[in-house]
């Protein structure tokens, strides 16, 4: 297997590290359907935390959440904390999931991204 395989098959694998484990972590931690009067809907907090999760697979599909302002952060910051101030304890849990798994992703594609880099310099 060239090291250029090697390479996309490491960054595959660290961005689907990145998305899958705080995924897995919120469905663990809130339930994705929420039963009201006449039917069920989706939880508003599984979707705040599902979009969260994906935020590693939006920054590769494209440049556009590469440098957001400081006021859009700060603002999606308050909104979530406002709504979700009750809710501290699953929201540690997920940031800690989250943070470890990024972090083990980042290493994984570095490494993937040197693969790369040296099957092009020896080809």
């Amino acid at each position: 297997m060239k090291r250029k395989t090697k390479g996309k098959i490491l960054k595959c694998s660290a961005i689907c590290l990145d998305v899958g484990a705080p995924l897995i972590a919120t469905l663990t931690q809130f339930p994705a359907w929420v039963e009201r009067s006449a039917g069920s809907t989706m939880s508003g907090i599984f979707v705040v935390f599902a979009l969260l999760s994906a935020v590693p697979l939006f920054k590769t599909m494209g440049s556009m959440l590469k440098s957001p302002s400081s006021v859009l952060l700060w603002g999606i910051g308050f909104g979530l904390l406002l709504c979700l101030r009750t809710i501290v304890d699953e929201m540690i849990i997920i940031c800690f999931v989250g943070l470890i798994s990024n972090a083990l992703g980042m290493g994984l594609y570095k490494i993937g991204e040197g693969l790369s880099k040296e099957d092009k310099q020896d080809g």
